[in-house]
């Protein structure tokens, strides 16, 4: 229990920093009957005066402390009665004995006043700060936080908000409006801007976050976190996230291609980085294979197979393909709640290192928001030279640099738990054993020495001397190709499986680093594209045509039934702009104002039907 607005509470979870509801205390109340609402543990300050005491600062202790010198023995002298003489004698010995000044016989009334009418409870001497515990708000009449409130919901808690002074003289106006209609004895008080500022300030910070930023901006400034514990052994958990890189590229001839993405998967007890990938590909389950499969090749030093792997809960990483690749090596997967990227807060870690130390000192950085620095004019860098700068700056900056979380660097702690023996010999793969594991198979009828599969292509001399190994008709053979890489393929014949010959791209330019959900992507585009543009339209209709006019008819019936579809105008395809004034005759009908917006393939015909 975190505050109490009017019937309004907010509660918040002790476990998840994204955890914050409202209920009303009628919900609460039904809740505790239904038995669905426990009591966990008490308030942290129970009514226990030691508990109470404990929790006071050192100022209202030594206050309290003082005045108890004074109140405790005028009490145990004289009881309830204070006799003004007697009383200022005692008060003098006792602040003489101390070595400080002597009370006012005033102020010691009003001490024992309070100490006698709070039962002799010494918090009664605790010293009271001037600011009253209930909020400006609840001091206004209920009208007016009516008012207050109905205002704020209308031009506040909006993504475009008011300005507070704004805000002020609307509620003022509707005091005003609201006085009209009462009676003389009846008028409300309006309160004053400064009453009506300190009002908006004691909104509560997430709720107008919420209203103003959006639910995940105001999460994100009231998240809080508790330190993870470092794993017992070795790849006992791997993190692994995409990150799109703040920095504009260009091709070989400084032509500007974009920004390209970055996966990461790092290894939590060392903090090492087993495996990534950098690449113009969206993210997807391909490149995060791209990226397990680095990970976990035998050339690769710090290369291993992870008990768990924990990732972001996107369509990269949430798949069924790669969820049972890891399953099958003996891995498990967990993924991150949505919007909740804390659960793998080092992978989070690491790619702020990287952008802040590195990134953001590159030509052509975009600096992870908006800046007078004209990125995109200043790129200079090819994605080869990104990737050079990356493994660069892990071998000689990241992996041998002091990590404040481990105490020392993770190649240091890498090498501690190899050479003490903490760890046992991590599970690496060759690239033939993951091909088992990563491959598809597709079974495709050769044609022309090249197998074509979903808009690619592939060939080699392996094609045609497969093909052509039996007489007759060709047979699928059996292509196994990566969707992490479509750049080269394997094939081999469907009763000789373990005889696999290595086939190349038709067109490499296109298909070396692809991978398949870019390349679905492009697709999807050039569909749209091809559907959509008028022109596009145009050339389809024009080879229909042609197509019409190259068919034969054979028989008389056909060329009657030809001729009166060319007589109806089925196969016109000139605009009606272009005609002559031989093709129609304008006196035979009137003539009609077209649209603009009529196609340019647009005809009329006019029938004549004889009774």
């Amino acid at each position: 229990m975190i505050s109490i607005h009017c019937n309004r509470y907010q509660l918040r979870s002790l476990k998840f920093s994204n955890r914050i509801v409202f209920q009303t205390y009628e919900r609460l109340v039904q809740a505790w009957l239904n038995g669905t609402l426990v009591k966990t543990q008490e308030a942290p300050f129970a009514p226990r005066v030691d508990l109470i005491v404990d929790a006071l600062s050192e100022r209202q202790q030594t206050v309290m402390a003082k005045r108890l010198r004074y109140v405790l023995p005028v009490m145990e002298r004289w009881g309830g009665h204070l006799p003004r003489q007697p009383v200022l004698i005692l008060l003098s010995e006792i602040a003489e004995h101390i070595g400080e000044r002597r009370p006012s016989y005033g102020a010691l009334y009003l001490w024992k006043k309070a100490y006698l009418n709070m039962g002799e409870n010494k918090l009664a001497l605790v010293p009271r700060t001037r600011s009253s515990p209930t909020r400006r708000f609840f001091r206004q009449p209920e009208a007016v936080q009516e008012l207050i409130e109905l205002n704020v919901a209308q031009l506040f808690f909006r993504l475009t908000p008011c300005k507070k002074t704004d805000l002020i003289t609307a509620i003022q106006c509707s005091v005003d409006a609201c006085n009209e209609k009462r009676s003389v004895q009846e008028q409300l008080a309006r309160p004053s801007p400064s009453t009506l500022y300190r009002i908006i300030r004691e909104l509560g910070r997430y709720e107008t976050d919420r209203h103003q930023l959006g639910y995940r901006r105001a999460i994100k400034k009231q998240k809080w976190s508790r330190q993870c514990l470092r794993p017992l052994e070795l790849f006992w958990l791997v993190e692994g996230d995409t990150h799109d890189l703040d920095v504009e590229t260009v091709d070989q001839n400084g032509q500007l291609i974009g920004r390209p993405y970055l996966t990461v998967l790092l290894e939590v007890r060392t903090r090492m980085i087993v495996g990534w990938d950098i690449s113009y590909n969206p993210p997807s389950t391909e490149k995060t294979m791209r990226a397990v499969k680095h990970s976990l090749m035998s050339d690769n030093p710090y290369a291993g197979l992870a008990r768990r792997y924990r990732l972001d809960n996107g369509s990269e990483f949430a798949n069924a393909r790669l969820k049972s690749v890891l399953q099958d090596l003996g891995s498990d997967v967990t993924y991150c709640e949505p919007g909740n990227p804390d659960q793998k807060p080092h992978v989070e870690s690491f790619f702020k290192t990287w952008t802040t130390s590195i990134a953001h000192c590159m030509d052509g950085t975009t600096f992870s928001g908006p800046t007078p620095y004209d990125s995109e004019a200043n790129a200079t860098l090819t994605l080869d030279d990104v990737k050079r700068n990356f493994q660069v700056w892990i071998d000689t900056v990241y992996h041998p640099g002091f990590h404040n979380g481990l105490a020392k660097s993770p190649k240091e702690a890498w090498e501690e738990d190899q050479s003490q023996g903490l760890a046992f010999e991590p599970k690496k793969y060759s690239e033939e054993d993951l091909d088992r594991h990563l491959l598809c198979v597709a079974y495709i009828v050769p044609n022309n020495g090249r197998l074509r599969f979903r808009g690619l292509a592939w060939t080699g001399p392996a094609v045609s001397y497969l093909a052509t190994q039996r007489s007759g008709k060709p047979k699928p053979l059996r292509l196994l190709y990566d969707i992490c890489e479509l750049g080269k393929a394997w094939v081999c014949a469907p009763d000789a499986s373990s005889k696999l010959y290595e086939v190349m791209a038709v067109d490499s330019d296109y298909q070396k680093g692809l991978t398949m959900h870019l390349h679905e992507m492009i697709k999807a585009r050039l569909r749209t594209r091809k559907q959509s543009s008028s022109s596009y339209r145009l050339a389809r209709e024009a080879r229909v045509q042609i197509l019409r006019e190259l068919a034969s008819a054979s028989t008389k019936t056909q060329w009657k039934h030809r001729k009166r579809a060319e007589e109806r105008g089925d196969f016109d395809m000139t605009p009606r702009s272009n005609r002559t004034s031989l093709d129609v005759d304008e006196g035979s009908h009137p003539q009609y104002q077209l649209h603009p917006d009529t196609p340019a393939g647009y005809t009329s015909v006019e029938t004549k039907h004889d009774g």
